[in-house]
């Protein structure tokens, strides 16, 4: 029975060319949605350095990771549903799929670039904002019209600075407060816990 040819048909070889471009399709879609969260959650605006390094040079647009992302995924979509048995051939499908990977490419070329042209309302290499969000711990109370003390830790290092509350707010000693920027020298900070209402 294992010798019919009816029961057991032999593999072709047009077959395995379609399962193995199959598997690049999907393989480039399953690529494609891990960029994609990798940019949500590390962002794409830019790369980390080390406090008060300077900031490492622009990579190009073009190999962007939306760039990237969008090329893969649009591609792998595109390529796994034409080339179906009974769409279009596996050559002309996969032309297909690249122009198209290439179209969704060029368009977040354009909006990765568009995004890049935004000018924030706070510089974000402003020296004043670079701390901007980190905690600190109030060493020194800080009055309503006074300025108190503030310490805090950047990459295991600890800093003091000399604090005032946004908008006359005061806090004391022991409180963890966020320091929205520092300016000649001075931590303008405001008590977690206001922070954290409006989160």
């Amino acid at each position: 029975m294992a010798g019919d040819a009816r029961v057991l048909p032999a593999i072709s070889e047009p077959l395995t060319i379609v399962t193995s471009l199959t598997a690049i399709f999907v393989a480039a879609l399953i690529l494609g949605l891990l960029l994609a969260v990798r940019a949500m959650l590390l962002g794409v605006e830019r790369h980390r350095t080390p406090f008060g390094a300077p900031s490492p040079s622009r990579p190009s647009v073009r190999f962007s990771t939306p760039v990237l992302s969008a090329f893969a995924t649009t591609f792998g979509v595109v390529g796994y549903l034409v080339t179906r048995p009974g769409r279009m051939g596996l050559a002309p499908g996969t032309i297909v799929a690249l122009f198209a990977g290439a179209v969704a490419g060029a368009f977040a070329v354009r909006l990765v670039r568009r995004a890049a042209a935004f000018v924030p309302e706070h510089d974000p290499d402003d020296p004043r904002y670079v701390l901007q969000g980190h905690v600190a711990t109030v060493t020194v109370p800080i009055g309503p019209a006074g300025e108190g003390e503030i310490s805090y830790v950047v990459e295991g290092t600890r800093h003091t600075a000399r604090a005032r509350g946004l908008d006359g707010s005061t806090a004391d000693q022991g409180i963890e407060v966020v320091i929205e920027r520092i300016e000649d020298g001075v931590a303008y900070v405001e008590p977690w816990v206001e922070v954290e209402k409006r989160l």
